[in-house]
């Protein structure tokens, strides 16, 4: 199980996608697969796509089998609250993003409480400081610059 943000959902449904990032977006969707994971969107990354998605575009992943809309229930919410009481508690709480607003952080530990409990072990993310935050937490976190390229795209075609 892996989980989407906001930016990584963007890249992957904007056409104006530089060709370089929209080739590892679609082997990286490719190998997900090929391997049967989930893809978990966290609604409050939800709600920041569908402010800047196309409403168009949006039908191109919802109700597709390999996503997971996962929500911020209650059990997300006690995550949320252990995590964010330790942050203030080592009167550190913006340790791993410490020129960002505490909102942005807050909004950062409900993301990464819902991958936490969803099993998620990878965030696929554009946010410098949510994959930071989360490899605080033991999760593995990536961005596209992060994508391995796709080996087929590397062979050169003869013409014969």
């Amino acid at each position: 199980m892996v989980l989407f943000d906001a930016g990584i959902l963007i890249k992957l449904l904007d056409a104006r996608t530089p060709d370089s990032q929209r080739e590892k977006l679609d082997y990286l969707i490719a190998t997900l697969q090929k391997t049967k994971t989930k893809i978990l969107i966290p609604t409050p990354a939800l709600a920041e796509f569908y402010v800047r998605a196309d409403p168009n575009v949006v039908v191109n992943f919802k109700g597709k089998s390999a996503f997971i809309i996962a929500p911020f229930d209650e059990k997300a919410a006690l995550e949320c609250s252990i995590s964010v009481a330790d942050a203030v508690r080592s009167r550190d709480k913006k340790a791993s993003q410490p020129e960002a607003p505490w909102q942005k952080i807050k909004f950062d530990h409900q993301i990464v409480a819902i991958a936490k409990c969803n099993g998620a072990t990878t965030i696929y993310s554009e946010d410098a400081g949510l994959r930071k935050f989360a490899e605080l937490l033991g999760l593995r976190a990536l961005s596209t610059d992060d994508l391995p390229e796709n080996p087929a795209s590397a062979q050169q075609k003869l013409d014969l």
